[in-house]
């Protein structure tokens, strides 16, 4: 086979970090649910707001149902044309539902249909790893749903939105990040707005427009970055990683530094943070990629990756099934060998622990 990364950029293995799987019709999650929640009303999939203006997924990726929900489809684009030889299913949930308990158990649900039918009847091949959804506004349901998938190995990951009430670094979420350390488990923090009662999308309020929405609202993990770092959660989980799945990493570079400037004179007020900012973001923080980050010149590209780390931080990620699906040919044929192999495979696989070891197809 000739199409595909391994066609184009040759390099040996190729894992897909963000697929995002779901329920074949809206209210096929009830079934996951326990009353009095199976008859609760909440809301369904579709994201509400900005969707995108050619349509918010790929076509024919359902055959009878929603984007995303046919086995079939993800495997012949996953398997077939990416070549890929694994990939993590990070499934959405309902966005912040003002009744805490309902998150929840949506979460709760959502790692149910997971399990049961992802992971085990679609995943003969053994090419599925999941995440374990959490809510987190309830630490305590989110610790139990972490300390029920932990010794699960087809579960390598925990995830959170970006929405949320306070920044991530604040002392209420602190249990959560610490239950993931406890395990080894790396927390994924992705967009999952849009159908629930969630906080404006930028600083300042709603804009207008698809365009201003798709610019701005990946860059919100800035938020919780410098939260984790200031507040002292590296600091004191030496152990925790932060992986943000909507891209942004060319934003890293100046943020960081700005940080670091500011950080200098100001240490008395976070004693805990004992390190330069960004050394403790090369430690603790990597990003998925997402399309059009950096340059597309082959001439500047490789200066581009140098200078910001791409081999260190980033990993793939195609978000099957969205419109803006990334080809993993076009998403490394710019960068060079060993950057190519980092971002393709090596940084996963030193971040998640995968059960078993597949032979590279």
């Amino acid at each position: 086979m000739t199409n595909g990364p391994r066609g184009q950029t040759g390099q040996s293995r190729l894992i897909d970090c963000a697929v995002h799987p779901q329920v074949n019709q809206p209210d096929d999650l009830r079934a996951f649910m326990d009353e009095p929640w199976r008859s609760r009303p909440f809301p369904r999939p579709e994201r509400y707001y900005y969707p995108a203006l050619d349509g918010e997924f790929l076509e024919k990726t359902g055959s009878d149902g929603l984007a995303g929900s046919d086995p079939a489809a993800m495997a012949a684009c996953l398997f077939d044309e990416h070549r890929t030889d694994r990939a993590i299913l990070l499934p959405l949930t309902r966005g912040l539902l003002p009744d805490i308990d309902l998150g929840s158990a949506v979460c709760q649900a959502t790692n149910r249909w997971l399990s049961d039918t992802w992971l085990t009847s679609h995943n003969d091949h053994g090419r599925y790893a999941g995440t374990i959804r959490v809510n987190p506004d309830d630490a305590p349901s989110a610790i139990v749903e972490i300390e029920r998938y932990a010794s699960d190995p087809r579960f390598v990951a925990v995830a959170v939105p970006m929405q949320a009430r306070s920044p991530y670094g604040q002392r209420q979420y602190f249990p959560i990040w610490e239950a993931a350390a406890a395990h080894g488990l790396p927390v994924m923090i992705k967009l999952d707005g849009g159908s629930g009662v969630d906080f404006w999308p930028t600083a300042v309020g709603y804009p207008h427009h698809y365009v201003e929405y798709s610019t701005l609202a990946p860059i919100n993990y800035a938020y919780h970055l410098i939260s984790f770092i200031a507040e002292g959660t590296f600091a004191r989980l030496r152990d925790l990683r932060i992986v943000f799945t909507d891209g942004g990493h060319d934003m890293l570079g100046p943020l960081v530094w700005r940080m670091d400037k500011i950080w200098r004179p100001t240490r008395n007020e976070t004693p805990w943070v004992k390190e330069l900012p960004s050394t403790t973001v090369m430690r603790h923080v990597r990003f998925c990629a997402r399309r059009f980050e950096g340059p597309v010149r082959d001439d500047q590209a490789e200066r581009w990756h140098s200078l910001s780390k791409t081999a260190e931080l980033v990993l793939f990620a195609s978000s099957y099934p969205y419109h803006d699906t990334l080809d993993p040919g076009t998403a490394l044929d710019t960068m060079q060998r060993d950057c190519r192999e980092a971002v393709a495979s090596a940084n996963a696989e030193a971040l998640f622990v995968f059960e078993g070891l597949l032979e590279a197809a």
